[in-house]
């Protein structure tokens, strides 16, 4: 991926819809290792050990690389080095289960640790990657046995905590699929009307698709599927992942055995096989996952006898899982030994919601603020706000110092950049450059190299452009500003 391509994704990053911040954090964490079945070490984490008076959740994450902490690494350079993101569904999901007392246990994923040095897995390979963190649970003394443990997987983690269950000899206390566990584009390319199309009711109604619009899409992804089945892992890494063919769009982290397999993978047999509690719960705006391929998944299992599968649709929710029930749904279904999902929310719920509330609505006021016209009153306003709130949204105290400087309120923007300064995040070096920028405007020249040394020394080889300024932030940049003191922008 060009320069190009990586600003765009860092400013959507900078300007997206982040809401995560929470009421309570887990009492403790324990960190560690864990080696795969194939030699590999990948980093894990539980959260909250000590509480065994509910089953540990373990959280098996998406497609894109992610980290143990709930960080993605969507790209990455020729040398490997990552841009980590943060992932806003996973550091919801792990803040709100603990704070309800859950330990949560989670692991880094292969690709995150290993982007360019290993062939991309299947989905075996990470199905045993979990299997082997069991055991390692286990033989650390930090889960009793299986039966204290509730496997939980987040869209195509739902494809491999299904796996994971038809390889355990012994099984979880009980399993929850946040999606479908079946892509189903397989069967779909041999539906025998656009009707029967997983997709079609979402693209009627939420995209105002036309019937021949519904049609190219379903095409589209029987042309795909057809193409990967008829190719080498060599011809998809050198060939497909460079077209540009519309829908081709491929990432460069996807795995060529994973992607042609998912869309003919059946979870039922391994669902039976298990022989579990069963929680699949579903947005009925999930395009990625669609509500109708999880209720046929279930549908297939009651087809079959099995009578420990509860379904459950959040009206309203999308594949992000950006509204609350999702939390007291799955709370409420483990307390109640699997009998129910009908939740009424408790104090500590409405009060979290309430700061979700307070913390969305500090991200519009950031996004609202222009770089210039005598704003600063304005974004004064919004400082001072997020400062008494403690907000701690890096990515958005970013882009808050920046619109901070362009109203000349230097102090202000350098405590921005502090606040941004968190150095799980791509954006890190960036926050250090700006805080470079402005010991510059302060003639604090020696802290101000300083500050430019740190941020070339954790430089991801990722830059990042500031469009309104035509200015860009790389390497070459900082090398620059450590000969010549910055003096402002155009």
């Amino acid at each position: 991926m060009g320069w190009i391509g990586v600003t765009a994704l860092l400013s959507s990053l900078l300007f997206t819809d982040s809401s995560a911040q929470y009421l309570n954090k887990p009492d403790s964490t324990y960190t560690f290792t864990v080696q795969t079945y194939d030699g590999l070490t990948l980093p894990a984490q539980v959260m909250n050990p000590e509480n065994v008076e509910k089953p540990m959740i373990l959280f098996i994450n998406g497609s894109t690389p992610y980290d143990e902490k709930g960080n993605m690494g969507p790209v990455w350079n020729d040398e490997g080095k990552i841009l980590t993101m943060k992932h806003d569904l996973s550091h919801r999901f792990f803040e709100v289960m603990a704070s309800k007392g859950y330990p949560i246990a989670t692991m880094a994923k292969r690709s995150f640790v290993y982007p360019t040095k290993i062939p991309r897995p299947a989905f075996i390979d990470l199905a045993l990657d979990i299997q082997y963190f069991i055991e390692h649970l286990k033989s650390a003394g930090l889960l009793k046995d299986e039966a204290s443990l509730v496997i939980v997987g987040y869209s195509e983690g739902s494809v491999v905590a299904s796996k994971v269950l038809g390889i355990l000899k012994n099984q979880p206390h009980a399993c929850i699929l946040m999606g479908a566990a079946s892509m189903a584009t397989g069967t779909d390319c041999h539906a025998p009307s656009l009707e029967d199309y997983v997709k079609t009711d979402l693209l009627r109604n939420l995209r105002n698709f036309t019937e021949e619009q519904i049609k190219a899409d379903l095409d589209q992804i029987c042309r795909m599927q057809h193409v990967l089945l008829n190719m080498d892992e060599e011809e998809f890494e050198s060939d497909l992942k460079h077209s540009r063919d519309p829908g081709f769009g491929f990432a460069m982290w996807e795995s060529f055995y994973i992607d042609r397999k998912a869309g003919l993978y059946d979870p039922v047999p391994n669902l039976l096989y298990a022989n579990i509690p069963l929680l699949i719960v579903i947005g009925d705006k999930d395009t990625s996952m669609p509500m109708k391929s999880s209720k046929q998944t279930y549908d297939r299992l009651l087809a079959r006898g099995f009578e420990k599968a509860t379904f459950h649709v959040i009206e309203d929710d999308v594949h992000q899982y950006t509204r609350y029930d999702l939390f007291p749904v799955i709370d409420k279904w483990l307390t109640s030994e699997f009998q129910s999902t009908d939740f009424i929310l408790q104090k500590s719920d409405s009060l979290i919601m309430q700061k979700y509330a307070e913390i969305q609505e500090l991200v519009s006021e950031i996004r609202a603020i222009p770089f210039e016209g005598g704003t600063s009153v304005e974004a004064l306003a919004v400082y001072e706000k997020a400062t008494e709130r403690n907000f701690n949204e890096a990515d958005n105290w970013f882009t808050l110092g920046v619109k901070l400087f362009a109203n000349s309120l230097n102090q202000e923007a350098f405590n921005s950049f502090v606040n941004a300064s968190d150095s799980t995040l791509g954006i890190y070096f960036a926050s250090l450059v700006w805080r470079g920028h402005l010991k510059d405007l302060e003639g604090q020249r020696a802290e101000a190299v300083n500050l430019y040394q740190q941020a070339l020394h954790v430089y991801p080889g990722f830059p990042i452009q500031h469009g309104h300024w035509n200015l860009i932030i790389d390497k070459n940049w900082i090398e620059e500003r450590i000969k010549v003191p910055f003096q402002g922008v155009p």
